[in-house]
């Protein structure tokens, strides 16, 4: 089935967006379980005792530790020149002397902090700046994609997913192309299992903006629709707990510029998945079951 991509930023003005994923754990003095720790990594200590109506209450607060994020930059900016990521807090290039070109992935391993901000250079202009807020504790990949906001501007907006852990693998499906009508904003990407035994498979669409789980195996993508003349199948493997980023990109031109066109095209990234650290993935779901415990022994003391 197709999911809803899970957003982790905001626009803001002046092209900055913030990463939302703040997950309140305590509210009123009462842990909630739930989806909210099944996506955390937390060690939980108490911190003081007092009495209630003659009863011993324990206070209970979220130890976060640090957390090493996936950050996954696929640059959709449509532009012969790469992009140069700059990280402000630690004043230096997180790309380094080697900038993101157009329709290339970069994975940076990253301990993200609070307010951090990420500006995005097109040669010597700043055309955006990504900033942090609210980042989820526990270890998992963010996606950031930078895109042209239209062929007659070069500032950029950017489109993000937050993974999440999963024995599964996980395609997410964007569209950063820019068109020119409104006929060339719609399409599918057509996707077809090549490694079942059913011969004759015409696939099935997957809709943009949307994010697939998938079983181990060798699948080919294409555009389906829209006004795209492509027929390119790209191909793409699924591991165990894979995650897999499927992007149409390109941009029309108006035809009051002199602006260049970008055709329509499909990336793929990674076209072979790796399975995810089971380690750190799972740490969501053993925090999980530790605070379960945790608030189970406080139950029993109030009681």
């Amino acid at each position: 089935p197709n999911l809803p991509v899970r957003p982790f930023g905001s626009e803001e003005p002046g092209d900055a967006c913030a990463i939302e994923m703040v997950m309140a754990c305590l509210r009123g003095g009462v842990l909630l379980l739930g989806a909210c720790l099944a996506h955390q990594a937390m060690s939980l200590k108490t911190v003081a005792a007092g009495h209630s109506e003659g009863k011993v209450v324990k206070s209970i607060t979220i130890d976060k530790g640090p957390a090493e994020h996936e950050l996954l930059i696929c640059n959709a900016y449509a532009s012969q020149k790469p992009l140069a990521v700059y990280r402000s807090q630690e004043s230096r290039y997180l790309t380094g002397d080697v900038p993101i070109a157009y329709k290339e992935c970069e994975s940076f391993p990253l301990h993200l902090k609070q307010a951090e901000s990420f500006e995005f250079e097109h040669g010597d202009l700043k055309v955006g700046t990504f900033a942090t807020t609210g980042l989820p504790q526990a270890s998992t990949t963010l996606l950031l994609v930078p895109v042209r906001r239209n062929s007659t501007a070069l500032s950029a907006k950017f489109m993000s997913h937050a993974f999440v852990w999963s024995k599964t693998a996980q395609v997410v499906v964007l569209d950063a192309f820019q068109a020119a009508t409104e006929a060339g904003k719609s399409g599918t990407v057509r996707i077809t299992d090549r490694g079942g035994e059913r011969e004759g498979d015409k696939g099935e669409d997957l809709r943009f903006g949307s994010v697939v789980e998938l079983g181990p195996g060798s699948y080919e993508l294409a555009l389906n629709g829209g006004t795209s003349k492509s027929n390119v199948e790209v191909p793409m493997q699924t591991t165990e707990s894979s995650r897999h980023v499927v992007m149409r990109v390109g941009m029309d031109a108006a035809k009051s510029t002199d602006a260049a066109s970008y055709p329509q095209e499909l990336v793929v990234f990674p076209q072979v998945g790796v399975a995810q650290d089971s380690a750190a993935s799972r740490a969501g779901e053993l925090a999980s079951a530790a605070a379960a415990a945790l608030l189970a022994a406080v139950l029993v003391a109030v009681a």
